[in-house]
């Protein structure tokens, strides 16, 4: 079985969400997605594809338990393609991302992209959503989740992270220069347990990928999630990966809800 090595990923105790981008062996694009949750209302989630609008999204499982969480925060569109780009995040500000794409379709430098996603210049009127500012870090004191996003064409990629230092608002674009068999990962956590959790530190981790195959590539995503300290822990809710080969996009999902662990 090819290798993908998803160790760092692995070796996180909580990693929240996560975002990898990077091209397999025979250059084919992708972004691989994993959802991790502590609380009931982050678990009962799932994540679903809608073919028609080319979106990844996540969806209920519990409403009872979704609702004693802040819905805001948790449906969302998580991965999404427009033309030759795909793109992710951990929240709502998947649709700027979306909306800056339409908006000005002269330029896909995925690095300008994200930067004019959350310009206020361009997008004033999308960025307060549900009464959320989507260009800031999520208002859920006391861990104040950072905003990770990620865009890439065939040749490039750009992560974005949004976080709170020292009470005041950060936010961070990091360029990627795509290379066949390796991705770029970034997570919303450092990987600890803390309380609160501490946000995601440095450049996007380095991370092998040995397939070409997404079914391949989602099971050693699947595999990474699991984390918790005990051995009865068991923080997955779902992974996804959604890939462009032959200017057509495959998808594949896992979900805890339906895998019966």
């Amino acid at each position: 079985m090819p290798s993908n090595d998803f160790s760092a990923l692995e070796k996180m105790i909580y990693s929240g969400r996560g975002i990898t981008a990077g091209l397999t062996p025979s250059s084919h694009p992708f972004i691989g997605y994993s959802l991790t949750g502590r609380s009931q209302s982050s678990q009962a989630r799932k994540l679903i594809y809608d073919e028609k609008s080319g979106v990844i999204r996540t969806s209920v499982t519990d409403l009872a338990q979704l609702e004693k969480g802040n819905p805001a925060l948790l449906l969302y569109p998580a991965v999404a393609r427009f033309e030759d780009n795909l793109i992710a995040s951990n929240g709502t500000q998947t649709e700027l991302i979306l909306s800056e794409l339409r908006r000005d379709t002269s330029h896909r430098f995925p690095e300008k992209i994200l930067r004019d996603a959350f310009s206020e210049k361009y997008h004033k009127d999308e960025i307060i959503k549900d009464g959320i500012d989507l260009i800031s870090y999520e208002p859920d004191a006391p861990n104040f989740t950072p905003r990770i996003s990620a865009c890439l064409t065939s040749k490039m990629a750009a992560m974005y992270i949004v976080k709170r230092i020292d009470d005041k608002k950060m936010g961070y674009v990091d360029p990627i220069v795509l290379t066949p068999g390796m991705g770029r990962l970034m997570t919303t956590y450092k990987g600890g347990n803390e309380n609160p959790l501490l946000s995601f530190e440095g450049n996007p981790i380095y991370i092998k990928i040995g397939s070409d195959n997404p079914e391949e590539i989602i099971d050693s995503i699947y595999a990474a999630i699991k984390g918790g300290q005990n051995p009865g822990d068991n923080y997955r809710v779902a992974a996804a990966v959604m890939m462009i080969k032959n200017r057509k996009a495959e998808v594949a999902i896992r979900n805890r809800s339906e895998i019966g662990e």
